[in-house]
């Protein structure tokens, strides 16, 4: 998986590319770790070049999105595919993302709140 870091003003985000299968959780957990330990907790994570995320992929998600919001950010989505959305209802936390059609509603929404 390829993983992409931008940030732009108070906001980070991060184009995904690829699998989060194994290899990809990885990559995914300890960027996200890495974002939120340098207190970069407004994060949009776009899955637009995701072809398939695992379980595994959706806990890291779920759990960096609370720690996000613990340190007063939230964690958002952006380019969801069916598949993933599916597995969001699935496990009942479909209503817990915000997720957005595009990078740019997203940061807009950050900087609305601001």
């Amino acid at each position: 998986m390829k993983l992409e870091h931008v940030d732009v003003g108070p906001v980070t985000i991060l184009r995904l590319e690829g699998d989060i299968d194994e290899e990809g959780v990885k990559i995914l957990r300890l960027e996200l770790l890495r974002c939120i330990k340098t207190h970069r907790c407004n994060l949009v994570v776009n899955l637009s070049g995701v072809r398939l995320v695992s379980w595994m992929g959706l806990g890291v998600l779920v759990e960096r999105l609370r720690q996000c919001r613990a340190c007063g950010g939230d964690l958002k989505l952006v380019g969801v595919n069916l598949s993933l959305d599916r597995m969001l209802r699935q496990a009942a936390v479909g209503s817990v993302f915000e997720t957005y059609e595009n990078e740019s509603n997203a940061v807009h929404v950050y900087q609305e709140a601001a």
